[in-house]
Order: C-alpha cells, then structure tokens, then sequence
C-alpha cells in the first residue's frame, strides 16, 4: 500500500523511472544512461565487476517499514547519507530504513534546468554528504520511499498559509538563505522563494554572489505564485523602471557617450552606457586600420567615448562606434 504526505504533489520528472528492477538506473529511455555512469554514480567505477544487486541487496539486514511509516505520519527529518545518484536524482540510506531517492526538484541547492555531463556532475558532488530530509512517500509493496530535502526545512502549515497570502505584484521583504550559480532562495517568513539571476539586476549577471550575500536582507517583488508545485518566482530588478522604456529621452543617435567595456568578443566589444544599457562597438567601428583581435585596443573596465549610430528600443539595441576618436 502507498501512504503519502497530505498534499504531496509528486514531482514533475518521472523519477521512478530512474529506478530498474536489477538496479538503481532508469531502464527507459527518459533518463537514459549508460551502465558504467550507473555504478560510477554508486562509487563503484570501471574496474570493479558486481552483479547487479536488487534495490536492496546493498542494504544491511532488513528495512523498517514500520518506522518509514512513522516517520511519513510524524514529518519528522531525519539525516541520510548519499550513496549513489542518477538523472531523476539522489539514492540515499540511513540506518535501519529502507534506501531512499530524493528526487532533484526537492534538493535544497540544485537546477532542474542542468543536462546532460553538468547535470551528472552537480549530482555527483553529492555522493558521501549527509542531508536532512523528510519522508513524502512510503510505499513497501513497490519498494518506494520518497524522501525531500526541501521540506524538511519548511513548515507546511505555515507554507500553507503564506502561499495563500502572497501575491503576483506585491513588495515583500525577506532574507537571503541560499547563492547559488542560477540565483538565491529568499525566506519571506517559512517559505523560500527563488530569486533567479536573470530577474536580479537589469544589467547581465554572471555571479549571483556578486550581488546578494547569505544572510542579507532584501525587498523582492513577487513575480508568479505556484501553489501546488510549490514555488515562488521573484524579482529584484522590477523595482526599479526598465531603462529601455523611456530611453529615446535621454539617447539619440549622433550622441557621444561615454561607457565602461563589459565584455570583449572576436567580433567587437560591448559597452555599457547605464544600468541595464549596452551597446554593440562591432570591430568594424573600431576607427582602428588594422585589428586582429578587439583585445588589441580595448579590455573589460576601460572606459570610452563612443557615438551612438543607430538604436532599436524595441530590440534592446544599440550599435556604437568610435571612428573619429583616440
């Protein structure tokens, strides 16, 4: 029989594909892999021919279901030890309970939006670390017992009622608990919402820890709600006007400017003017005779005059050139 969490949505990926009667890999062709990426996630690598156990044999003695049973019931967390990994997520063990899978979408610290060898390798990294989860799913006939970092750190009454209270729209203060490569979780009083980089600043982001710390305080603007899967998108950025919305009144093309090169390409350079606001210097407008590489004249941080030779608001562009300048 499968008991579940009240209000346990299962997660968007099929996991339990991921889990093959002779093994802990997926046998579809979902999240394909190959059978030495299987025992290399185990820690059992090239080299070290076993046969293929059975979800269990790796286990010591026989699993509690009684107590997974009662740990669903009561919420309460409890820490395992990661042994293993595949494409829906984490194999893990604790003593005496059944050989858990905590599927990626509810670890603390992981995109769903990684593939193929960087997705492996984020996972990876995981192998031998202890995490605190909660039980979300115990079914003994069909040898599943779910696990969720995510929850185990969250109260679902409490999740419960703010999810009903946020809205798309308002200003919400909270506290950054997590950077991560792809953003920062933000707590907003028991629930984390996801503040992603690209929502964080109306300029590129490349380093998320550049501009928000663990610990910092922050007004967000809550962008979406998703009750049911659980989420909270919000923005940094959208507190403050887009620059490009108005900025036929403060550019003109003929106008020179001066900027700050942000990034240098084979293909030219470009070159921010304002928050939110760059401008292509394509090689062609360099104004020099020869160049065989844009880092001949120029490099990240150099200041320059450019002019401004055409604009596009509507495409966010901006061509620039610096011919009649040193």
């Amino acid at each position: 029989m499968r008991v579940t969490e009240p209000g346990y949505v299962p997660p968007s990926e099929d996991y339990w594909m991921a889990l093959m009667t002779q093994g802990e890999f997926a046998t579809s062709s979902a999240p394909e892999a190959e059978p030495e990426e299987i025992w290399e996630g185990l820690g059992m690598g090239r080299g070290h021919p076993l046969p293929m156990p059975s979800l269990w044999d790796l286990e010591t003695g026989e699993p509690d279901w009684r107590e997974a049973r009662a740990l669903l019931e009561s919420g309460q967390p409890i820490t395992v030890v990661v042994v293993g990994y595949n494409r829906g997520g984490l194999i893990a063990r604790a003593e005496r309970l059944p050989r858990g899978f905590i599927p990626a979408s509810h670890l603390l610290q992981f995109s769903n939006a990684l593939d193929g060898p960087f997705r492996k390798s984020a996972l990876a990294r995981y192998v031998g670390q202890t995490l605190q989860v909660r039980v979300i799913e115990v079914d003994e006939v069909g040898g599943r017992f779910v696990l969720s970092e995510r929850l185990a750190y969250q109260d679902n009454e409490r999740i419960e009622t703010l999810l009903a209270e946020l809205r798309p729209g308002e200003v919400r203060r909270g506290r950054v608990t997590k950077v991560t490569a792809f953003g920062a979780f933000v707590d907003l009083g028991g629930f984390e919402g996801l503040l992603h980089l690209s929502e964080m600043s109306w300029d590129r982001v490349a380093n998320p820890s550049d501009l928000v710390q663990v610990g910092q305080e922050l007004e967000v603007l809550i962008l979406d709600v998703l009750p049911e899967e659980r989420r909270v998108q919000l923005s940094l950025k959208r507190l403050k006007p887009d620059p490009w919305e108005n900025i036929a009144q403060r550019y003109q093309v003929g106008q020179v400017v001066e900027g700050t090169v942000t990034t240098v390409t084979h293909f030219g350079a470009f070159v921010r003017l304002e928050e939110g606001i760059e401008g292509l210097l394509h090689v062609s407008e360099f104004g020099e005779r020869e160049v065989d590489h844009p880092r001949q004249v120029l490099h990240e941080g150099q200041r320059v005059q450019v002019r401004i030779v055409n604009m596009d608001p509507l495409a966010r562009r901006i061509g620039l050139s610096r011919r009649g300048f040193r």
